[in-house]
């Protein structure tokens, strides 16, 4: 009988420090879940996190057609993601900041006007699930000193569960540190215009 004691003893010892053991590599590997073998953190940054960390003063667009892109994904991000107000705020500074001076002048209030329009087509389920700018340079021209072209961009806009497509024009001026920026935009009635 003592015999069986013994062994059962050992055994229950062995599945304590098993469990033990377990147990202290699970916390281990939840405290350091977020960090690579250097320390360093890893964070998986979201499609929100992405446009508010966006940097316009280090990172600016490199030509028109990436100005375009910038103010197409933040717009369909806007429409269609949740976020706070301080993150819609960065949002529409990264908009602004891509935006001509002169357009930006013609607004009464561009901030109060851009988050009417949010609020209005999020409660109106609408949302762009893609867009598509013109892959082809685009020409460039120059006006009263100061280089200009346009660039295309189809955006698919969905209202509740009908999708339609819209072709916008953008024009682009260039400013005094050569950064394109976004002077107006129109809407295409030709679609072969793209």
């Amino acid at each position: 009988m003592e015999k069986n004691s013994v062994s059962s003893a050992v055994v229950k010892s062995i599945v304590l420090v098993a469990l033990g053991a377990i147990i202290i590599l699970g916390v281990y590997l939840l405290l350091n879940r977020g960090k690579k073998s250097g320390g360093e953190e890893v964070y998986d940054l979201t499609v929100v996190d992405e446009i508010t960390t966006t940097n316009l003063d280090k990172n600016y667009p490199a030509d028109a057609r990436k100005v375009v892109d910038l103010y197409a994904r933040t717009m369909k991000v806007l429409y269609k993601e949740k976020y706070s107000d301080e993150q819609q705020t960065k949002m529409l500074d990264v908009l602004a900041g891509i935006m001509d001076d002169e357009l930006l002048a013609a607004q009464s209030n561009f901030y109060k006007s851009m988050r009417d329009e949010i609020k209005g087509k999020k409660d109106e389920d609408y949302s762009i699930p893609a867009y598509v700018v013109q892959s082809k340079e685009p020409e460039v021209v120059t006006v009263d000193g100061k280089k200009m072209c346009t660039v295309k961009c189809l955006f698919s806009l969905r209202h509740g569960t009908v999708s339609s497509a819209t072709y916008y024009e953008f024009i682009m001026r260039q400013d005094d540190q050569g950064k394109w920026k976004i002077l107006g935009w129109n809407i295409l009635e030709d679609e072969s215009a793209f």
